[in-house]
């Protein structure tokens, strides 16, 4: 039974240095069947949109975009891999940019509203 990830919301609580989400950040998701999609931005990120799919009942697959506040476009792919922990969804992050091939980890956890 995969995770429902429709109208969640998370926030990054830790990310590689080399990354530009953190605590400021606000990922809005939304599930339609298998595909998942998000809207994104806080702190270093000015608007972002990822795109994907589950892989796995646990684990999804996605693109990102994003324009930073020193107006650059970056993009990436990442593997989120989910598990529930005091009932709130918590996402581990393996990311790569695709500009410059660099990967770094980061942790995202659902915010409760």
């Amino acid at each position: 039974m995969m995770f429902n990830l429709n109208n969640k919301i998370f926030t990054a609580v830790q990310n590689s240095e080399n990354g530009e989400v953190s605590s400021q950040t606000r990922f809005h998701y939304f599930q339609q069947d298998k595909m998942i999609w998000a809207e994104y931005q806080g702190g270093e990120i000015l608007k972002g949109f990822l795109i994907g799919k589950w892989i796995s009942d646990c684990q999804i697959e996605f693109t990102y975009q994003h324009l930073n506040q020193q107006l650059e476009n970056r993009f990436g792919r990442c593997v989120t891999t989910f598990s529930l922990e005091n009932e709130k969804l918590v996402g581990g992050e393996s990311w790569q940019w695709l500009d410059t091939l660099e990967v770094g980890q980061s942790q995202i956890i659902e915010v409760i509203e």
